[in-house]
C-alpha cells in the first residue's frame, strides 16, 4: 500500500495538478487549497488540516510557499505529519523569506536549480523539480507558418524589446493577457507548435526585488531592478517541438549545452540570432532537435523525480536549525495571522488569535515583542474597517 501525502497549495495555479501528478506516481496523493478556507482563521484552519491528516493517517505533507501568503514556518510547524516538504517555483524575489520557512521542513523542493544551490549552501535537503504546464498538448505536429513567437506578461521594457525587433524585420506574434490576444492552453499549444522559434525573456516581470520590510511593496522597497530567471515557456517550448532562443539566465549553464539553446544578452545579440537561424533551416532543425530531446529529458516525470522519492523515503533527515527570526518575517507573519478572515462581525474570535503572536514573539528581545504587538491591534482595528468599506462598495 502507498503512503499518503498531502499538497496544501494556497490558491489554484496551472502548475498545481504538475506537483499531484508527479507524488502520484509513487503515493496516494490528494491536495487541497488554501484559498477554499474562506471564513476559517489560522487557528481553525490549522485545526481541520490536523483532523484530515489524522483522519486519512497522512504522512508526508507538501507546502506551496510562493510569495509568502498565509504559508509560513508558524504554519507549518503547527501541522502535525511524520515528513514536511517545501515546495517553491518563483523563488528568485523571496528566497531569504522562503529559507526561514523551509527550516519548518525536512526537504525543499525548487523549480530553479540554481536556487537549489542557495538552498544547499544553507545546508538544507534541496532538488530541482521542474513545472511544465501539463495543460500543453505535447507532441503536437502543426505546419511551421510563424517565425518566432512571444507568449507571457508584458511590460513598458518587454514592449520596448519587442518593438525594437519589429525595425529588425522580425515579425514576433504576440499572445498574453496585456498584449490583447489571450488564448487558452489549447490555443497556445497549436500556436508554439506552428512557430519556428519561441522567445524568452528571462528578467523578472515587474522590475521590483524587493527587501522584506513591507507588503504590498513600495517603490521605495526596490532594491535591484530585476533577476534573470528560469521561465516555464522554455519548457512548454520544447514540450511542443520548438527551440526556444532565451535571453541569458544563470541556470542555463545548469540544464543545456551551447548546442541546445541560443541565448542572446542585448536586442542586438536576439535580432542577430533570430535572424541567423530563419535564413538557415538546417541550423533551426538542427538546434530544434537537441532543444526539444534536451526538454523532454529534463521532464521525463518518473526518472527525474526518482532521486527525490529516495530522499523522501530515507528515516533521518539533516534539518536546518535558524538562529533567531528576524523582525521583518515575524511583523509579516503576524499580519498574516492576525487578519485572516478578519471582520467587525467576529472582532471576538480574531482578538483569541492574539495567543498565536504572543507564541511567535517569545523568543524575541522587548522591542521586537513591542513592536510587532503594536502593529497586530492596528491591524486589528483597521483591518475590519477596510473589509467593511469593500464590502459597501461591491
Amino acid at each position: 500500500m502507498k503512503n499518503k501525502v498531502l499538497v496544501i497549495f494556497k490558491y489554484p495555479r496551472a502548475w498545481n495538478i504538475d506537483v499531484v501528478n508527479r507524488f502520484s506516481n509513487y503515493y496516494d496523493t490528494e491536495y487541497l487549497y488554501i484559498s477554499d478556507y474562506k471564513d476559517k482563521n489560522f487557528t481553525e484552519i490549522i485545526k481541520e488540516i490536523n483532523d484530515l491528516i489524522q483522519t486519512k493517517n497522512i504522512e508526508i505533507v507538501v507546502f506551496d510557499v510562493d510569495y509568502f501568503k498565509f504559508i509560513n514556518f508558524f504554519f507549518i510547524e503547527k501541522i502535525n505529519c511524520k515528513k514536511k516538504i517545501l515546495i517553491t517555483g518563483d523563488d528568485f524575489e523571496l528566497h531569504e523569506m522562503n529559507a526561514i520557512t523551509a527550516s519548518a521542513c525536512d526537504m525543499v523542493l525548487t523549480g530553479c536549480p540554481l536556487s537549489k544551490l542557495k538552498y544547499k549552501e544553507k545546508g538544507y535537503e534541496a532538488h530541482f523539480i521542474n513545472f511544465e504546464n501539463s495543460k500543453i498538448k505535447k507532441n503536437t505536429t502543426e505546419k511551421k507558418d510563424i517565425d518566432v513567437l512571444f507568449f507571457g506578461g508584458l511590460n513598458e521594457e518587454r514592449r520596448n524589446f519587442l518593438n525594437y525587433l519589429d525595425t529588425q524585420g522580425i515579425k514576433v506574434k504576440i499572445v498574453g493577457k496585456e498584449s490583447g490576444n489571450f488564448v487558452t492552453d489549447e490555443e497556445l499549444s497549436k500556436l508554439i507548435s506552428r512557430s519556428k522559434i519561441v522567445l524568452n525573456l528571462s528578467k523578472s516581470l515587474w522590475g521590483a526585488i524587493q527587501n522584506y520590510s513591507s507588503v504590498p511593496l513600495l517603490d521605495s522597497d526596490r532594491i535591484y531592478e530585476y533577476n534573470y530567471i528560469l521561465k516555464g515557456r522554455v519548457y512548454i517550448a520544447g514540450l511542443c517541438g520548438t527551440v526556444c532562443v532565451s535571453e541569458y539566465f544563470p541556470s542555463h549553464d545548469m540544464i543545456f549545452k551551447q548546442d541546445e539553446m541560443p541565448t542572446f544578452f542585448t536586442k542586438e545579440e536576439c535580432a542577430e540570432i533570430l535572424n541567423r537561424l530563419l535564413k538557415d533551416e538546417k541550423l533551426l532543425s538542427k538546434y530544434t532537435s537537441n532543444f526539444t530531446a534536451k526538454v523532454y529529458e529534463v521532464c521525463e516525470d518518473v526518472k527525474n523525480f526518482q532521486p527525490i522519492y529516495n530522499q523522501i523515503e530515507k528515516p533521518n533527515y539533516k534539518k536546518v536549525k535558524i538562529l533567531n527570526i528576524p523582525y521583518w518575517y515575524l511583523r509579516i507573519a503576524a499580519k498574516q495571522i492576525i487578519t485572516r478572515n478578519v471582520r467587525l462581525s467576529n472582532l471576538i474570535k480574531t482578538l483569541s488569535e492574539f495567543k498565536i503572536i504572543l507564541e511567535i514573539i517569545k523568543d524575541s528581545n522587548i522591542i521586537i515583542k513591542f513592536l510587532v504587538l503594536l502593529e497586530s491591534i492596528v491591524n486589528i482595528l483597521w483591518y475590519p474597517v477596510i473589509m467593511a468599506v469593500k464590502s459597501k462598495k461591491f
